[in-house]
């Protein structure tokens, strides 16, 4: 049934994150890289795999609490031990205490390189291996030559920098608030949550029963489920539901049953039951959702709309989900941020109601790509989205009035949604929205027309196109991120940008990070999608 939650064996299960091409001598070995030349057997549950699931958990495995931190040599060199782990590779540190377990060659082999620039002896022994997105959520942020750490101890001049980096940031749980009332032909939910919590939420319909409804509500690193019998029956799909992102309350409405337009003496029953999402059940938890409609978006793009009939899904802002199939008996997934429908909403007609989730798909020319692959599905094929994963907090925006965002070709999704709750954002009203859009050809930017309309309807928004291969036409900004760019958004005699959020390709990201260091943007305040 679509509707079911599945919970797929791991056993026998190979990832293509690394490397959609899977050569047949590297599967099923059971290494945490891929590669076959293993030096220690894996304990139970320290797969590659198990390896991507505590990645996309939440678990903060860098120690900095979502934040970009500089790093020098003399630093570096500190974090030298089995419990407290560093390595550079290719001027990036990263934190590798957690992966020390998830180490085909063992700890030992890992040692080797801890508290150093580890490249070379990357080079030699695992130069095949993508590291950047093995370690990519242990990035702490780029090797430098200068000391920039004192700041962030003078912030809190009692703790060490162990405090700040060998714990996980401690989130205080909050517990969704139920309420209801009714009307005689309709019966409306409430949830508190808190202000800024970013929930995110999931409608479900059991086994076809009319009275028998799920509420699950995503807050932070934690799930909390309701589940209703209702006292009499209610139709489907809801007639209202809605997330008030600032006050972070929630609002479903449902149309009761033509034989139960009454007032109910009760609500009915329900239960509460609460999943971390670092638990193996979150993680494994799968959505079975078809393929609705699919249209080119531009030369290498598509716009795909996928459908539960029992599901409204809504993400909280800045998440993304993974978008999973089987191709040839091996398990592909990438990862997607859904798109707000008023973004591509001219290719969809009114049916396509509140249970769709709309996503935009870049085509890669390498047929053996998962995007290849699903750009070239027919409607109606079902794929599995995984339960809502990131680490970004919401509330870390709230203080900020003068916000930029530097997206470089499908790094743009993530925004689209955070752009349209800024700009309605009432408490801390905005003052400046930058959004820098790097592409290579004009016929590679995404939602031009809509994101220019929104500039011209609202003098706070601006958007700057920069093009890396432009017509001999284009006459907008040409190049690639550098500091001419970026210097005059921070820069300190001015009315700066004071927060900053970036999402693009790997180089992309090394590049903004490298640039924000030398011009001593706080690293507190950069956030990297």
């Amino acid at each position: 049934m679509a509707d079911h939650l599945k919970v797929p064996s791991s056993a026998g299960v190979n990832s293509t994150l690394l490397s959609v091409a899977v050569p047949q001598k590297f599967q099923n070995t059971g290494s945490a890289t891929g590669n076959p030349r293993n030096k220690c057997a894996l304990k139970p549950g320290h797969s590659l795999m198990d390896w991507i699931r505590l990645g996309n958990s939440g678990v903060d495995l860098s120690g900095t609490g979502g934040r970009t931190v500089s790093v020098t040599r003399e630093e570096l060199v500190k974090h030298n031990t089995r419990n407290d782990a560093w390595l550079a590779i290719n001027g990036v540190v990263y934190n590798v205490t957690r992966y020390m377990d998830f180490h085909p060659g063992g700890v030992e082999e890992l040692m080797r390189g801890v508290g150093s620039d580890a490249t070379k002896l990357f080079n030699e022994v695992h130069a095949w291996v993508n590291y950047s997105q093995l370690l990519n959520k242990c990035r702490i942020g780029p090797l430098t030559n200068t000391v920039k750490m004192e700041s962030i101890i003078n912030e809190s001049p009692n703790k060490t920098l162990l405090d700040f980096f060998a714990k996980p940031v401690t989130e205080v749980d909050i517990v969704p608030r139920l309420d209801w009332i009714q009307k005689q032909d309709d019966i409306t939910l409430f949830f508190y949550t808190k202000q800024l919590c970013n929930p995110g939420s999931l409608i479900r319909k059991i086994n076809n029963e009319e009275n028998h409804i799920e509420m699950w509500i995503f807050i932070g690193f934690n799930l909390h489920k309701f589940n209703f019998t209702f006292q009499g029956r209610v139709k489907w799909p809801p007639k209202l539901m809605q997330i008030s992102t600032e006050s972070g309350k929630i609002e479903v409405k449902f149309k009761k049953h033509d034989e139960e337009i009454k007032l109910w003496s009760d609500l009915g029953k329900y239960k509460k039951s609460k999943i971390l999402s670092s638990s193996s059940e979150y993680e494994t938890s799968l959505l079975d959702f078809k393929m609705s409609y699919k249209h080119q978006f531009n030369t290498d793009s598509f716009v795909i709309s996928l459908k539960n009939e029992n599901i409204i899904y809504t993400l909280p802002i800045g998440y993304h989900v993974t978008i999973e199939d089987y191709v040839n008996e091996i398990k592909m997934t990438k990862c997607y941020t859904p798109v707000p429908k008023k973004y591509i909403g001219k290719y969809f007609n009114n049916e396509m109601d509140m249970g769709h989730k709309h996503f935009l798909i870049k085509q890669y020319p390498h047929r053996n790509s998962f995007s290849h692959y699903l750009c070239n599905l027919e409607t109606h094929t079902t794929l599995k989205l995984s339960l809502p994963k990131a680490s970004f907090k919401l509330s870390t925006l709230a203080s900020h009035k003068r916000l930029c965002f530097l997206a470089a070709g499908s790094g743009l999704t993530p925004f689209l949604g955070l752009i349209d709750h800024l700009l309605q954002r009432n408490t801390n009203r905005i003052d400046v929205l930058k959004l820098l859009y790097f592409n290579k050809t004009s016929a590679d930017i995404w939602c031009n027309e809509i994101l220019n309309d929104l500039s011209i309807n609202d003098e706070r928004f601006e958007i700057v196109n920069i093009l890396s291969n432009a017509e001999e036409s284009w006459s907008g900004k040409k190049g690639r991120v550098c500091t001419e760019l970026l210097f005059p958004i921070v820069n300190k005699s001015m009315d700066n940008i004071s927060y900053i959020a970036a999402c693009g390709p790997n180089n992309f990201i090394i590049n903004v990070e490298k640039i924000l260091n030398e011009l001593n943007f706080p690293s507190d305040n950069l956030f990297i999608f």
